[in-house]
C-alpha cells in the first residue's frame, strides 16, 4: 500500500473561504485566551478585594468604637463598661482585635483596616498615631479573652483598665 499524498484542486475561492474560516478561528482562540486570562486574573483580584473591604470594614467598626468610647472618656473620666452602649463598643474592640491579630502579617490588610479606621473615627486617629494605637491594639491582650457571644459584667469589669489603656492612646 502506498500512502502518497494526493493533492486535491481547490477552486481560488474555496480556499480563500478556507483561509478566513482558519483566521477567524485562530482570532477566536486568541480572544478565548486573553478573555480566560483576564477571568482569571480578576477573580483572584477580587479575591483579595474582598479581603481588603472586609479588613476596611472592620477597621471602620473599630474606628466607630474608639471614637464612642474615648467619647465616654472624655466626657464621664472614666469608661463605664456597664453602660450598654460602652459594652457594645468594647466588643467591638476585642472583635476588631481578634480578627487584626489573625491578619497582623498581611500587609495589605492592615492598610486596609488602616484606612478603615482612619475613615471612621472623626480624625480622632489620623496617619500620624494610627500606627501607634494598632500596635497598642495589637498589645491589649486581655481583649483576646473576651467571648463576645456571652460576656459578663464580671469580664466586662476586668477589660476595663485595657480598653481604657487603648482609648487613652489617642487621646490628644
Amino acid at each position: 500500500m502506498s500512502f502518497a499524498k494526493k493533492s486535491v484542486y481547490l477552486h481560488p475561492e474555496i480556499k480563500s473561504i478556507n483561509n478566513k474560516k482558519y483566521h477567524n478561528m485562530k482570532r477566536l482562540a486568541i480572544l478565548f485566551v486573553c478573555a480566560a486570562t483576564l477571568v482569571m486574573t480578576s477573580c483572584g483580584m477580587l479575591g483579595a478585594g474582598a479581603n481588603n473591604t472586609a479588613a476596611q470594614a472592620l477597621g471602620q467598626t473599630c474606628g466607630s468604637a474608639v471614637l464612642g468610647l474615648y467619647n465616654s472618656y472624655k466626657s464621664t473620666g472614666t469608661i463605664d463598661l456597664t453602660n450598654s452602649n460602652n459594652l457594645t463598643n468594647a466588643l467591638a474592640l476585642a472583635t476588631c482585635y481578634t480578627q487584626l491579630r489573625q491578619n497582623k502579617d498581611n500587609n495589605n490588610y492592615r492598610n486596609a483596616f488602616t484606612s478603615g479606621l482612619i475613615l471612621s473615627s472623626a480624625g480622632l486617629i489620623t496617619n500620624q498615631n494610627a500606627g501607634s494605637f494598632i500596635n497598642t491594639l495589637l498589645g491589649a491582650q486581655q481583649l483576646g479573652t473576651v467571648n463576645t457571644s456571652t460576656s459578663s459584667s464580671s469580664q466586662a469589669l476586668t477589660l476595663t483598665p485595657t480598653v481604657l489603656n487603648v482609648v487613652k492612646s489617642v487621646d490628644k
